[in-house]
């Protein structure tokens, strides 16, 4: 191996390196060793892939790839995965589920860097193997519900995904994601796109493949669920973006992706009403959020692939700083358990009140800016039916974001539960919150880091 293969490959290798020491120390040593040895892997994945953003893409083995989306792929999942050990709570004694977080990392840096289906397979199943272990951790029902609907569900989603290479494979015999290119517009080939469709579209949590994704959000630990809700779709879109740069067969590809986008935003939204849990809220909110970025990829624009990454960027703050709180809170965050929050713990408060501004796409906010370049991308595309469907969805979260955010400013004399936080997880919570108020005022850091990974 050469040195450019081990510069290339430094995010993987140190991953796999703290896997493997820190699950030898989870039998025998000090919970908080195993934790902090842990994180070494996502932080120093996190600062090779940023460091190396702008550099020229180095050759690497044929099944992978280095270039600017990879790395900005990979310095995403490794932030969150860092963020999301902070605030991992599994139940005792299990204390696999740091090393798991960073194996489901790993799986996450492999798909953000694949180029192959042999690569997208397994970056894909690591991270569903990964969540699902880590999702039975509390041992509840409500946990084993989720991780037998995320086993089934996964195993469908394998299948398609597999079957729909294969029949690439009959057509060019090549598995690699450029194949595509060179598919025609036979039968075949179309049955094997819709079925890859039908594979990514499973683990993108878009409909009608999102059953497993609200039980996931309300049963898995809140760091799971955090790292499902925002690690996980940063891969896999890195993988749609490639995707979408190869021609693909027509018009099962792009009408595929709008059809299941559209269907995502409304249902996602319209579900999302109805929860009184705000994890389960989340969990809809997060297939419609899947919607959104589906949709831009759809509509073919040029701006396509910044606003693409860009949103799903904006989005992990908030999202990681709302699962956070319900951490903090234990159990299942009910509307009415956040009745005051903000008198109670201004902090909890303070953070999950930007976090829902964020998400709901409010000016002052960085996902004010997400939702400017989803609706810039699709007036550029002239896709005005998706942008329809797209504003309309946006009013139907603006409304269901903001019953959550008033309530954390309504006072009563009724005990709640006041949230329990570490240290790490207050700086967390801060540094959650800084960020989606400082970006939202100037979001040049964000804009430059997405476009140095722009071909």
């Amino acid at each position: 191996m050469t040195p450019a293969d081990l510069a290339a490959l430094a995010p993987l290798i140190v991953l796999g390196l703290a896997i493997v020491v820190s699950m030898l120390l989870a039998p025998r040593a000090d919970a908080v060793l195993v934790r902090f040895v842990a994180a070494l892997g996502p932080f120093a994945a996190m600062g090779i892939a940023v460091m190396r953003l702008g550099a020229p893409s180095l050759p690497v083995p044929a099944l992978l790839v280095d270039d600017g989306f990879a790395r900005l792929g990979v310095a995403l999942v490794a932030a969150t995965g860092l963020a999301c050990l902070i605030f991992l709570r599994p139940a005792q004694p299990a204390r696999e589920g740091p090393p798991l977080m960073v194996l489901a990392t790993l799986g996450g840096a492999v798909l953000a860097m694949a180029q192959h289906a042999a690569t997208v397979f397994l970056g894909l199943e690591i991270i569903t193997l990964s969540l699902l272990a880590m999702t039975v951790l509390p041992r509840s029902n409500a946990s084993l519900e989720a991780a037998y609907k995320l086993l089934i569900l996964g195993a469908i989603g394998a299948a398609a995904l597999l079957l729909g290479f294969a029949l690439a494979y009959a057509q060019t015999g090549d598995l690699s994601l450029g194949a595509w290119s060179g598919s025609g517009s036979g039968m075949l080939v179309r049955l094997g796109a819709a079925l890859l469709l039908a594979g990514i579209a499973f683990k993108f949590s878009l409909v009608p493949f999102h059953m497993w994704t609200p039980d996931l959000f309300s049963g898995a630990p809140p760091a799971v669920a955090a790292f499902a809700g925002v690690a996980s779709k940063v891969a896999v879109a890195v993988v749609l973006i490639r995707l979408a740069a190869t021609p693909m067969p027509e018009p099962v590809w792009s009408t595929g992706l709008a059809a299941i986008g559209m269907a995502s935003i409304l249902l996602g939204n319209i579900q999302a009403l109805r929860q009184p849990s705000l994890v389960r809220m989340l969990g809809y909110s997060a297939v419609a959020h899947s919607g959104y970025v589906a949709v831009i990829l759809a509509s073919g624009a040029p701006l396509g692939a910044e606003a693409a990454l860009f949103y799903l960027a904006s989005y992990a703050p908030g999202l990681i700083a709302a699962f956070c709180v319900a951490a903090g809170i234990g159990g299942t965050p009910m509307l009415d358990d956040l009745r005051g929050l903000i008198w109670r713990s201004p902090i909890a408060g303070a953070a999950l009140a930007l976090a829902l501004l964020s998400l709901a796409g409010l000016p002052a906010s960085v996902g004010f800016l997400g939702k400017f370049y989803l609706f810039t991308a699709l007036i550029e595309a002239q896709a005005w039916a998706l942008l329809a469907v797209a504003a309309v969805g946006s009013a139907l979260g603006l409304y269901f974001y903001m019953v959550f955010m008033v309530t954390l400013f309504r006072r009563d004399d009724t005990p709640r539960p006041i949230p329990q936080f570490q240290t790490a997880d207050t700086i967390l919570l801060l540094a959650a919150s800084g960020m989606i108020a400082a970006l939202g005022v100037n979001p040049n850091p964000l804009v430059n880091l997405v476009r140095l990974a722009l071909p």
